[in-house]
């Protein structure tokens, strides 16, 4: 059975920081500097004086089941420290995060040449 995946608009270009909520329309670099939260530029919680900071970004299937999603949390109390999640991995440090995107990549990578493989396979055969 074939699976189809619905890959939400996300701004992926590399700009050293994640992307808005996917219900948000890509902003210029210039607004995002700007954006609605004054401490994390990524926060999308534009309610004045608020403490708790959030974003989340999603690639979904074709029936809405998030396949992988990424974010940043940084909530107020004891404990200050950000953190950047990719679908249930927390990170709090950019060298941590960046070595996993990079296996993600070649994950990635591998799938598209895996497909290249199969699919040509299969048409061969018919």
């Amino acid at each position: 059975m074939a699976h189809s995946t619905h890959i939400a608009p996300l701004d992926l270009t590399p700009t050293g920081h994640l992307p808005a909520i996917v219900a948000q329309a890509p902003k210029p670099a210039r607004e995002q500097l700007a954006g609605p939260c004054p401490v994390f530029r990524d926060c999308t919680d534009g309610t004045p004086g608020h403490f708790d900071h959030f974003s989340r970004a999603e690639v979904t299937d074709t029936d809405g089941t998030p396949l992988l999603d990424i974010g940043m949390v940084a909530l107020s109390g004891d404990d200050h420290n950000a953190v950047v999640f990719v679908r249930g991995a927390e990170f709090t440090d950019a060298a941590s995060l960046k070595a996993k995107t990079a296996e993600l990549r070649r994950l990635l990578d591998a799938a598209d040449a895996l497909a290249d493989r199969v699919f040509t396979d299969h048409q061969a055969r018919g």
